[in-house]
C-alpha cells in the first residue's frame, strides 16, 4: 500500500462554468519519470485508484499523452465520451501517429493540441483536432490574434491556458475564444490517496496469457485472483461501468474481469506496468489472500454456486488493512451485489455466515461459534489448505515486508 497525488485544473467557458478538468502528473517524489510513466500513473491513479466518477463527476477529463498512446502501443481505457486526448506539443507528426490519431478519432474521442504555435506550415493534426490549446504568456498580442484567426479558420474550439491577468482573460474574450484556464481562475489541485499497486510478475504474466490465443478465460481468472491488488482495482474499474449504469452490480472478481473484456484488461495491464508495478507487499497481503482462499473453500462446501463470491467477500474484507481506510469506504467505491455488501459490513445471509467464520478462525480462540454450518473439522481444513496457498501465491510473488 503505497500514497499518490494526481493534478486537476478546471477549464472555464465563457460564462466561467467549469467544462472539464485537465488531469495531471503529480509525484511524491523529486525526481520527474518519462512522459510516458507520468500518463500511465495519471490513467491508472483516476481509473483504478480514485475512479474517474470521483474525479471529474459528469465533467471532461483532458489527458496529456505521449507518442505510445496515440500509435496504439499502450490504450486508453478511459470512454470516448468523457476524455479528451492532449496531443503534446513534442510529438513529432511522423505517419504513425497521424494513423494512430485517425484511429482514435474513428473511435470516438476528440483531440486537442496542447500548448500550440503556428508555424509556416499547417500542422496535419489540424484536421483530426477539434480543440486547439494556446499559450497566453508565450505568445505576444499580435501573435495571439493571428494564431486564433488561423484556427478558427479550421473550425477549432479554442481554449487560453495560462491566464493570469485579468487583462489576460478581457483580451481572450474579445478574441473569441472558447474556453479557459489558468491561475487567475483556479490553481491545480492535488488529490491525494492510497493506493494497491500490484506485483509486476502478476501484471505480465496476466498479460502473456490475454495475449495466447491458447489461453482458457479461467486462467486469467485465477493469475488475478493470486494478486489483491489486481482483483480490488480491477473490481473498482468495472465498478465504474456500473455506476453508470452500463453494467449490473458484481457477485464477484470473474464478473469484474467479464464486464471488463480482454481488451480493458489488457490495456489496464499495460498502464499499470508503464506505472511501475512493485516487486514487493506487506504480510497484509498473506492475510488477505488467506481470506479469500479460506471463504472460497468454505463455500464450495456449502454449495457449487457459492465460491466466486466467498472469494470477493474475503478478499473485499481485507482492503480496508491493504488501503487504510474503514472497509464501509472501501465497500462504497464498488459496485458489489446487495446480498456482498451486506455479508461485509453488517455479517448477513449465508455469505454473512462463512466471513464471520473466517475471521473468528483468523482471531483463534477456543471453540468459536460457527455460523456457517460447517463443522469445525471441515473449517480448520478450509483453513489450512487457505494458508498453504497463500504462502505459495506470496512466495512466488516474493511478498517481503
Amino acid at each position: 500500500m503505497g500514497q499518490f497525488m494526481v493534478g486537476r485544473q478546471p477549464i472555464f467557458d465563457a460564462a466561467l462554468n467549469v467544462h472539464g478538468y485537465e488531469l495531471l502528473f503529480r509525484g511524491l517524489e523529486a525526481e520527474r519519470p518519462g512522459g510516458d510513466q507520468m500518463t500511465a500513473e495519471v490513467l491508472v491513479h483516476a481509473g483504478l485508484d480514485l475512479g474517474l466518477e470521483a474525479l471529474v463527476g459528469a465533467k471532461l477529463a483532458y489527458v496529456n499523452t505521449t507518442r505510445p498512446f496515440l500509435v496504439g502501443e499502450a490504450e486508453i481505457p478511459f470512454s470516448p465520451r468523457q476524455v479528451v486526448i492532449e496531443v503534446l506539443e513534442d510529438v513529432p507528426r511522423d505517419p504513425e501517429v497521424l494513423a494512430g490519431c485517425r484511429r482514435l478519432v474513428a473511435a470516438g474521442y476528440t483531440l486537442a493540441l496542447d500548448d500550440y504555435v503556428w508555424g509556416e506550415e499547417d500542422d496535419p493534426l489540424l484536421s483530426l483536432a477539434r480543440v486547439v490549446k494556446l499559450d497566453v504568456l508565450a505568445l505576444s498580442s499580435d501573435e495571439l490574434r493571428e494564431a486564433v484567426k488561423q484556427c478558427s479558420a479550421h473550425g477549432l474550439r479554442l481554449v487560453a491556458e495560462k491566464v493570469e491577468t485579468r487583462a489576460q482573460l478581457e483580451e481572450c474574450h474579445r478574441l473569441g475564444f472558447d474556453l479557459f484556464q489558468g491561475f487567475l481562475l483556479s490553481r491545480p489541485e492535488v488529490i491525494e490517496g492510497r493506493h494497491l499497486s500490484p506485483s509486476r510478475l502478476s501484471c505480465l504474466t496476466a498479460l502473456e496469457k490475454l495475449n495466447d490465443p491458447l489461453t482458457s478465460f479461467g486462467e486469467v481468472e485465477n493469475i488475478v485472483q493470486t494478486d489483491a491488488a489486481l482483483s480490488y482495482r480491477f473490481l473498482k474499474a468495472a465498478g465504474e461501468g456500473a455506476a453508470h449504469g452500463l453494467f449490473r452490480r458484481m457477485g464477484s472478481v470473474r464478473e469484474a474481469l467479464v464486464m471488463l473484456g480482454e481488451r480493458r484488461l489488457r490495456a489496464w495491464l499495460m498502464l499499470m506496468l508503464l506505472s511501475g508495478a512493485h516487486q514487493g507487499a506487506t504480510e497484509r497481503y498473506h492475510i488477505a489472500m488467506t481470506r479469500a482462499r479460506m471463504a472460497e473453500l468454505m463455500g464450495l462446501e456449502i454449495s457449487p454456486l457459492l465460491p466466486d463470491a466467498a472469494f470477493t467477500v474475503g478478499l473485499v474484507s481485507a482492503l480496508d488493512l491493504l488501503l487504510e481506510v474503514p472497509l464501509e469506504d472501501v465497500v462504497r467505491g464498488l459496485c458489489l451485489t446487495v446480498e456482498i455488501e451486506g455479508a461485509l459490513l453488517s455479517r448477513s445471509g449465508i455469505l454473512g455466515g462463512v466471513l464471520a467464520d473466517v475471521l473468528a478462525w483468523e482471531l483463534g480462540g477456543d471453540s468459536p461459534v460457527l455460523r456457517s454450518g460447517l463443522g469445525p473439522e471441515v473449517v480448520e481444513q478450509c483453513y489450512l489448505h487457505a494458508l498453504a496457498w497463500a504462502n505459495e501465491v506470496c512466495g512466488v510473488l516474493d511478498l517481503t515486508p
